[in-house]
């Protein structure tokens, strides 16, 4: 009943328990902020970690269309439309020793 009605805080004896109360409160709100920030930063991690996934899904998706697009065959091909032919030369590389 003290409690409720207030008359605790009158008292001479609240005086030396109010620093205590302050760092209560004070250690509830870090822990409050902790858990926010944990919780947030979860979060984070997981949809990073989604992203990456993504990421890796679309790279090796254009790794693939790249290398198919860009044999020699397909090449010539494509080439060949712009008036480019192929080069039936070949060089060969001499040393001299």
């Amino acid at each position: 009943m003290n409690i409720l009605g207030g008359s605790f805080l009158t008292r001479e004896d609240f005086s030396k328990i109010f620093p205590f109360l302050v760092y209560l409160t004070v250690l509830l709100m870090l822990i409050i902020t902790n858990a926010y920030i944990a919780e947030n930063t979860s979060r984070t991690v997981k949809n990073n970690t989604l992203r990456l996934r993504d990421l890796r899904v679309e790279y090796t998706y254009a790794k693939s269309a790249f290398t198919k697009e860009s044999t020699q065959t397909i090449m010539i091909d494509k080439l060949a439309k712009d008036g480019i032919k192929e080069s039936l030369e070949t060089r060969t590389i001499r040393t001299e020793n």
